[in-house]
């Protein structure tokens, strides 16, 4: 029987849940789109011929729905946990879509909310946690973590041992060297190669990845904030970045 799904955002994420869906539904019922919401558009109104049903905080109006998260990209990734949690929704009523064409190891984990696109290949001992998105053909190698709310674009490649703290972004295309640890809220730009730990709030480019912006110094007093473990080429910062 078809599970009854409202989707969080109107971006192209959520096209990309809708063929989620619609590849799922071709091989047996699994899930039956009632609508979505979205603070951006008037309620009653439609996108891709399905019903607006009100904003983000209506949720709980659904009892016995289940939700997915479509929010995210490279502007907004960090916002996802408070998209979560205006819901004020229980863990169990997350929708966890996963494309029939990805290829999930029966040894990985992967948590509540989580979409896992087409192509997408979660090798043995993996553990993903929930509100994760994973994009079109990434691939996370073994005994690999994602935590909670990180969004890997496509074609990101992961190698074994590699840990993703909460709430981070790797880009399209990026590629992580094995035991590497990319910090809470960092973000790695499209194509980097990452062969160095990022600190938390850090955004990395390049091949190598190096440094392009670092989280302001804590205040006077504060517990100081971990430094990148890559080292800047000439140039980085740009002026009046830091």
């Amino acid at each position: 029987m078809a599970r009854p799904l409202i989707i969080i955002g109107t971006g192209g994420n959520a096209l990309d849940i809708l063929d989620i869906v619609d590849a799922a539904n071709a091989e047996r019922p699994t899930w039956e789109v009632v609508g979505f919401l979205d603070d951006s558009r008037p309620k009653g109104s439609a996108f891709e011929g399905f019903e607006i049903l009100g904003g983000v905080r209506d949720a709980g109006q659904h009892a016995g729905r289940l939700f997915v998260n479509a929010i995210g990209s490279d502007k907004s990734y960090r916002k996802r946990p408070e998209i979560v949690a205006q819901t004020q929704l229980p863990a169990d009523q997350f929708a966890t879509p996963i494309h029939p064409l990805a290829a999930v190891s029966r040894r990985a984990k992967v948590g509540p909310g989580t979409c896992v696109n087409a192509g997408v290949v979660l090798a043995g001992g993996v553990t993903v946690g929930a509100h994760v998105w994973l994009g079109s053909g990434c691939v996370i190698g073994h005994d690999t973590t994602v935590e909670d709310f990180s969004l890997i674009a496509p074609r990101a490649l992961l190698s074994g041992f590699v840990r993703v703290g909460t709430t981070a972004y790797v880009g399209g295309g990026v590629c992580v060297r094995q035991r590497v640890t990319i910090g809470e809220r960092a973000l790695v730009g499209l194509g980097g190669v990452v062969i160095a730990d990022v600190a938390a709030g850090t955004t990395v480019v390049g091949n190598p990845a190096r440094v392009l912006v670092r989280v302001p110094r804590a205040r006077t007093g504060d517990t100081p904030l971990p430094r990148a473990g890559l080292s800047a080429r000439p140039g980085y910062p740009p002026s009046g970045v830091t």
